[in-house]
């Protein structure tokens, strides 16, 4: 192929790609991120969906677990979690765009699938595109104090058995 023609093809990718994330709708709310495998919002650290002892969980994987949205205008959320804590002492921060705006600190641990504790956190986001995270300060393979699976490699946060982003109050 001729080079004119190799840039050509370039451009018109990149314009094509370029107009697509501009047209991007906003993120339906709300979002079970336990409904779908993958998730249906872009989000990273979320193993896939397990079940074991009749329960559907997924792992939430360490030293953070992010998800994107996208709103039309601002907006109060609420996030909310059901975990399973393996490693005490864990602490987890909530922040969007990399401002923190909720803390949990000194979470006991619990018994695996078990011991299932209740989190949520309401906080303002800004129209247009926003990354929340939830920042853990424990997880397997960090510390060999910490490993709790020697054979997962993965950064093995907190066990989650809900996960749903919303509107606060809804």
């Amino acid at each position: 192929m001729k080079p004119m023609r190799v840039l050509l093809l370039i451009c018109l990718f990149l314009s094509l790609s370029c107009s697509k994330a501009a047209e991007e709708g906003p993120t339906a709310l709300p979002v079970d991120l336990m409904a779908l495998d993958p998730p249906a919002l872009p989000a990273t650290g979320l193993r896939a969906v397990e079940r074991a002892g009749g329960v559907d969980f997924r792992w939430l994987t360490g030293p953070q677990a992010t998800m994107d949205v996208r709103l039309p205008g601002p907006a109060r959320l609420r996030l909310a979690f059901r975990a399973s804590n393996p490693l005490a002492g864990q602490e987890i921060t909530v922040s969007v765009n990399g401002n923190a705006v909720g803390h949990v600190s000194a979470i006991a641990a619990a018994r695996r699938l078990a011991d299932w504790q209740d989190f949520a956190f309401d906080f303002d986001a800004p129209a247009g595109a926003s990354r929340i995270a939830l920042t853990f300060s424990r997880y397997n393979q960090r510390t060999p104090q910490e490993t709790f699976a020697p054979g997962d490699q993965d950064r093995l946060a907190v066990q989650v058995s809900r996960l749903c982003l919303g509107l606060a109050g809804k």
